[in-house]
């Protein structure tokens, strides 16, 4: 037979007779392929580069497009081991029938080159055909129209078939490199060669221990949202290497405290079940370890970003409340007239067709002031422990004409809200004793805070000397003196459609922007635009990402218990030989699989549960200080990816019993 023929046929002939695992192999990296292409045409569709926000919307499917090719490098090559290790026997036969390994190269060549070109083209195919079914989910989400026509991203094709081109040039040289260094009768007897009992490494299992509860004690005992920013990589770092270090040696010390159970390990499905995992533990600890972590990624990922995107409504009301927000600057210590900002604002609605059918202002003066101790600090050093606070001041008859209470505070008493902490009854303010004749549940500027990542501090003092003394910089004061800045802000109503409304914001700042006054508008209805497009953003990469990792999730299972399967049919066909019934056999693989299915799910359970508090946290950079929504949204994605864990367990189940049954 002509050689340029036989090995294409017989790589073809291999690749099917080995579909059941080729099948999940081509599919996973046909499916990352598809998933890369869609997210990279996004990342530069001209439809999305038309829309408001589409800079919120291309940056994210631009970090979308690094976390997919990471994923995909990570993915094919898990895959590839499994796929390649249940082949082993087969290529050390075709070295003993007389292949020598340059053939078997040779062989591999064109297997490698038939699944690029099936995975590659089949991923592309389809990701064209999702394509704009994934653009209209887009711009669903984030409450935008979408313009009549079809894409196809050369760029995206060209980018997806080099990548996962060089991926799969990587496996093959990976894959020769491995069958070089084998000796033929070890490839030949692979599946029946035994592995020692393993023995508990005690220095891994502390290490395991103490690297899991740091993390779990910096999730819980976070005070802020910065805070919680800066260590929470730390934390993920930390359980991720708990986990890893508990899974692989932690479980063997488990199981061997079973088998000393004589109680549970004398019993038919217990012994054979704890026996053969502890035989191969070192070898599954790794496998359980990436599906809890994944199985964590994928609910920690999808409830964040649902519960962001449904939260969304009520972020915008806590942060504009009203359709206008005029602040000017003005000069520290001053008393601001709004009139001339009001009568430029009628101005323009009259142009526009609007009229203002309700307006408020606020005057405030703010800067930032560490607390340390029970003193607000407005003079520190970068490194000087403490909370740093957004710190806002109002007298207490602006506080009066905006909530229509009649507060009076003497000199020396003050009210007091803060986004983070609790407050003595008494502090200071450049070093003057304050007494705190109440807290606020919320306060009047309190919107500002949710642009910062930082805790937020609100003051209501008694009048506008105590303000001035407050605010007023004195003249010895030193170099890092935060000083106060005093703004004058007017809030505006409008009557008309949201369109309406958008358009008098853009006369309105037109008219302002060609002043030279220090004045800033804010819109409600700009800013819905601009916040649907990075929450609908965040929720569609959160889905998108959720599905990879879960997609990711359930091959890692099951070719960890197709392989598994394989390796204990020849256990289990002993068992029944010295007197197992099938019923018996039956028992005994569910107990394993049970085991060792849901063990990385309650692990899972476990890390959500620690990291709540620090989640909470992060979501408040977001604005997002709704609790029982989280609470929701997180209980939600666990029942849902649960069920869906559950239905992943059935399917592998019988697969597995049909291999050790040999049906």
């Amino acid at each position: 037979m002509n050689k340029c023929k036989f090995y294409p046929r017989l790589a073809l002939v291999n690749v099917t007779r080995n579909a059941q695992f080729y099948l999940p192999y081509l599919l996973s990296c046909g499916g990352t392929a598809a998933m890369y292409y869609m997210v990279v045409y996004l990342s530069r569709s001209e439809i999305v580069a038309s829309v408001r926000g589409a800079g919120y919307l291309q940056s994210l499917m631009i970090l979308g497009t690094g976390i997919v090719a990471l994923f995909s490098i990570i993915l094919l090559l898990y895959a590839n081991g499994f796929v390649m290790k249940r082949r082993r026997k087969e290529l050390g036969l075709y070295n003993v029938l007389g292949m020598e390994k340059r053939h078997i190269a040779h062989l591999m060549f064109w297997e490698t080159l038939l699944c690029a070109f099936c995975a590659i083209a089949g991923g592309i195919a389809v990701g064209i055909l999702l394509s704009k079914f994934l653009l209209l989910l887009l711009m669903r989400l984030v409450r935008l129209p979408v313009a009549f026509g079809f894409e196809i991203s050369s760029s995206g094709i060209v980018q997806t078939a080099v990548l996962f081109g060089i991926l799969f040039l990587l496996t093959f040289l990976y894959n020769l490199v491995r069958i070089g260094r084998a000796n033929p009768i070890e490839l030949l007897h692979s599946d029946s060669a035994g592995e020692r009992e393993p023995r508990v490494k005690w220095p891994l299992v502390v290490v395991g221990l103490l690297t899991l509860l740091g993390g779990y004690f910096l999730a819980l005992t976070v005070k802020t949202p910065v805070d919680a920013l800066a260590l929470f990589f730390v934390a993920v770092f930390l359980v991720i290497i708990g986990t890893f270090c508990l899974f692989t040696t932690g479980s063997i010390a488990a199981l061997k405290a079973l088998r000393r159970n004589k109680h549970f390990y004398y019993h038919p499905k217990h012994f054979t079940a704890v026996s053969g995992m502890l035989y191969r533990m070192k070898q599954n600890a790794v496998g359980l370890a990436n599906i809890c972590i994944l199985s964590t990624m994928v609910l920690v990922t999808v409830s964040t970003t649902v519960c962001l995107y449904l939260g969304l409504d009520g972020t915008l009301n806590r942060m504009y409340p009203h359709d206008l927000q005029i602040t000017q600057e003005c000069q520290t210590g001053s008393d601001p007239d709004f009139s001339a900002l009001l009568q430029q604002a009628e101005t323009s609605a009259a142009e526009s067709g609007r009229s203002i059918t309700s307006q408020s202002h606020l005057v405030s003066s703010s800067s930032y002031a560490l607390f340390s101790g029970n003193a607000f600090l407005f003079s520190y050093q970068d490194e000087q422990p403490g909370t740093l606070y957004r710190f806002t001041v109002i007298t207490a008859e602006e506080y009066n004409r905006l909530t229509g209470q009649n507060t009076a505070l003497q000199k020396d008493e003050v009210l007091i809200y803060t986004s983070e902490g609790d407050m003595p009854n008494t502090i200071y303010l450049k070093d003057q004793p304050f007494r705190v004749a109440g807290r606020l549940d919320t306060f009047l500027d309190q919107s500002r805070s949710l642009y910062s990542n930082m805790a937020y501090a609100g003051l209501v003092v008694s009048d506008n000397s105590v303000l001035h003394q407050l605010v007023t910089l004195e003249p010895d004061a030193p170099d890092t003196t935060r000083t106060f800045s005093t703004d004058l802000t007017l809030y505006l109503d409008l009557d008309g459609t949201e369109e309406e409304k958008l358009s008098y914001y853009e006369t309105l700042n037109t008219a302002f922007s060609s002043t030279e006054s220090s004045v800033s508008v804010q819109s409600r209805q700009q800013n819905t635009i601009e916040f649907y497009s990075m929450y609908g953003g965040f929720l569609f990469l959160g889905i998108f990402l959720g599905v990879l990792f879960l997609a990711a999730t359930v091959l890692i299972i099951y070719y960890k218990q197709i392989s598994e399967g394989y390796e204990d049919r020849r256990r289990f066909a002993i068992m029944q030989q010295v007197g197992m019934s099938r019923r018996e056999v039956r028992e005994t693989i569910n107990a394993q699989v049970l085991l060792v299915f849901f063990l990385p799910l309650a692990a899972a359970t476990l890390h959500i549960l620690m990291a709540f508090s620090m989640v909470r946290k992060l979501l408040m950079l977001f604005a997002l200080t709704d609790i029982t929504l989280f609470i929701l949204c997180t209980l939600a994605t666990l029942l849902v990816f649960s069920a869906i864990y559950a239905l992943v367990y059935s399917i592998t189940a019988k697969s597995y019993y049909k291999i050790v049954r040999g049906i």
